[in-house]
């Protein structure tokens, strides 16, 4: 689903008319071997998936504190087709301590004579990605099943003691031995599914507050984009993404800027200034609920639930200026005067990563800062070793984000030659507008003014760096040979 938020979605938001979301949120798609269950309703918000095939899957995945639960089936001789017999409704119970959970309870089949069950995992939809790859879990991780009848339940408190999972298959038809899971006389195999979770829940954007009156009004991408946006963040994508992720924010924030309600705009905006660094770096990734505790306990042993963000990457540290540039002084749906706007938003209060309190100017100063001193040595210097490269110690730091994205390269093309002088000229743009003033120290002020002079310096004599001349003949035989290799 992540990559469809950044394809078909945003182009079918950005034109159109408008259609009012309601406060009940259910939809589904079918896609490939899943079919896809989503409901969000009040404090309930989850993403069913149950995967047919010979490796059936059943999983609930919940956008509060990046939860899940799931059960994997062992390997079939022949594919099953799993049948969604009821859509989700809202659950909620309480544990074995009082402590609320909540979640869905969907009805299902699967035309199979026999499943085994392989393994429940309950924890950070971050472990149940690694189980799916690797299919292991940490011990500490294990729930137990309890069977009573014709009922499986696994549940387990969070790490840290907080209030954790619950999964429960209630067999409707059919029967249960041992871990197989075996159709009834009739062939029937039938289930309740219920899934919880007590990780705290966000808080819904939808509506007027999401999506203004340029937004078109197709529903899969409304309904989509729906489900993943919230006053805390949008998620990046769901299952898999369920929560923060920078450059995701930010270009999708660009992207939707025409269709976006000045809400939502503002709450995307400011999840991003909430998790800068200290020193303004943008978080790429946030690790919460029990993803957060094991970082603890595996940094220093302590059950810590307190979030643990990424700042590896470095093109999103370039990007936040120009998204923040085009909503503050360039969007074109705004109320008639712009810089009384954006003084007002960068005045409003945000409560830091670290746990300060701020404004938003300040801290999107503390970025604009961290962008023009990463880029003054190139300004200074125009040569190839002087460009933005990889932090120390890593192999990835821009969108390609794997070992192999730049072919062992550390200065990616599209942070030095686009991303960087992009910058540049959105702080020159911010920094003239006067709205910045009230953030910057005599030292920040002496240093800004520079930037519309660096942008042309790296505009000009960053991109040429990267040119590469290839003679046609050896251009055709490298592709003969490739081609050759790959057949």
């Amino acid at each position: 689903m992540r990559a469809r938020v950044a394809g078909w979605l945003l182009v079918a938001l950005c034109a159109g008319a408008t259609a009012a979301s309601g406060p009940r949120l259910e939809f589904t798609v079918h896609e490939g071997l899943n079919t896809n269950a989503f409901l969000r309703e009040g404090e309930v918000a989850a993403h069913l998936v149950l995967r047919s095939g010979t490796d059936p899957r059943l999983l609930i995945a919940f956008p509060a504190g990046d939860s899940g639960v799931a059960v994997w089936f062992e390997h079939q001789s022949r594919p099953v087709t799993w049948h969604l017999l009821s859509s989700p409704m809202p659950a909620h119970d309480r544990d074995a301590r009082g402590r609320v959970l909540t979640g869905i309870v969907a009805e299902a089949s699967v035309d199979a004579a026999d499943v085994e069950i392989r393994h429940a995992v309950l924890s950070s939809v971050r472990v149940l990605r690694d189980y799916e790859q690797l299919q292991r879990l940490p011990r500490e991780l294990e729930a137990p099943l309890v069977t009573r009848g014709e009922t499986l339940t696994w549940s387990r408190d969070r790490l840290d003691g907080a209030a954790g999972y619950r999964l429960t298959l209630e067999i409707t038809s059919g029967q249960i031995e041992g871990n197989h899971v075996r159709a009834d006389a009739h062939g029937q195999l039938r289930l309740r599914i219920t899934g919880l979770t007590g990780e705290p829940p966000l808080s819904p954007l939808a509506g007027d507050a999401l999506l203004n009156g340029k937004a078109a009004a197709d529903p899969r991408a409304r309904e989509t984009l729906t489900f993943l946006a919230y006053r805390e963040k949008l998620l990046a994508g769901s299952w898999r993404f369920n929560t923060y992720f920078g450059r995701d924010t930010l270009m999708s924030v660009r992207l939707l800027l025409p269709a976006l309600a000045a809400p939502a705009t503002e709450d995307a905006l400011s999840s991003v200034l909430e998790r800068l660094s200290p020193k303004g770096e943008v978080a790429h990734e946030e690790d919460i609920g029990e993803r957060a505790v094991l970082d603890h306990l595996e940094r220093g042993g302590t059950r810590s639930a307190a979030p643990v963000y990424d700042y590896k990457m470095i093109d999103e540290d370039f990007l936040l200026a120009p998204v923040a540039s085009a909503w503050l002084l360039e969007s074109g749906h705004r109320r008639a005067q712009p810089s009384a706007f954006a003084r007002a938003f960068l005045a409003a209060g945000i409560v830091t990563a670290d746990g300060h309190r701020s404004t938003r100017g300040a801290a999107l100063v503390r970025n604009l800062r961290y962008a023009l001193e990463r880029a003054t040595a190139f300004a200074a210097h125009p040569v190839a070793r002087s460009l933005v490269e990889f932090k120390p110690g890593f192999t990835v730091g821009n969108w390609r984000d794997s070992e192999w994205g730049l072919g062992g390269g550390r200065y990616p093309y599209d942070v030095n030659a686009v991303l960087v002088p992009a910058a540049l000229e959105a702080i020159s743009l911010l920094d003239a507008s006067g709205v910045l003033t009230p953030y910057l120290s005599p030292a920040d002020r002496a240093l800004f003014a520079r930037a519309s002079e660096m942008a042309a310096i790296w505009r000009g004599k960053a991109p040429p760096l990267f040119d590469v001349t290839v003679a046609h003949a050896a251009a055709v035989r490298a592709v003969a040979a490739y081609a050759a290799a790959q057949a």
